[in-house]
């Protein structure tokens, strides 16, 4: 199964010292697993949902067109949230969720979908507003019946998330922190039931 992750640094990794980030991690459990996955990771540090809405079409065409399996794994949201010298976020929830359902709408089209929302990075403004946007795509996703993964609870009671986030750049978390990620994705239920869809790696000669 080829499976496309798009989103911003979070997805990338960024922080991580073996460069996988929680997509990385995720699929090589699954790999280990004997599941057949292909990983395409395509964060972008600093991206927001309208930077991610001008390109996700383009970088998954030539992975995904054409195949019997694959997927689409979105998640972002801090970046929107983030202020900018004037006070205001970067882009205004109501503008962040348009965009968001443009490219659900899009993407479920082309095959299988899945959010991810966004994490909490240990600073209360910009985690208040993150977590605001991440229940408000939660209703959007449920409402799409798009399966989508509360992950700023669960990380924020996280005692390793929470502490590789204060002593790294004070946004993102080494690879402990990005483990405890791909576990939480690893035991969501819709992403496990897209494994069970997924073919057993072929046994080497």
């Amino acid at each position: 199964m080829r499976i496309c992750f798009i989103g911003d640094s979070y997805v990338t990794g960024t922080g991580d010292e073996a460069c996988q980030g929680w997509a990385g991690r995720l699929c090589a459990m699954e790999r280990r697993g004997g599941r057949d996955v292909t990983l395409y990771n395509l964060g972008v540090r600093g991206q927001t949902s309208r930077d991610i809405a001008r390109r996700w079409r383009q970088e998954t065409a030539p992975r995904l067109d054409g195949r019997d399996e694959g997927g689409i794994v979105l998640s972002f949201g801090v970046n929107d949230c983030a202020r900018m010298a004037g006070g205001q976020p970067r882009v205004s929830a109501p503008e962040s969720l348009k965009t968001t359902r443009l490219m659900l709408e899009g993407a479920r089209q082309l095959c299988p979908v899945l959010m991810v929302g966004p994490p909490p990075v240990g600073h209360d403004d910009l985690d208040a507003r993150t977590h605001a946007l991440s229940a408000a795509m939660a209703d959007l996703c449920m409402k799409l019946s798009v399966p989508f993964l509360p992950i700023w609870e669960p990380l924020r009671m996280d005692p390793l998330w929470c502490a590789e986030i204060a002593h790294g750049d004070g946004l993102h978390p080494a690879g402990g922190g990005y483990a405890a990620l791909a576990r939480l994705v690893h035991q969501w239920p819709a992403w496990r039931a897209w494994m069970r869809t997924v073919a057993p790696l072929r046994a080497r000669a």
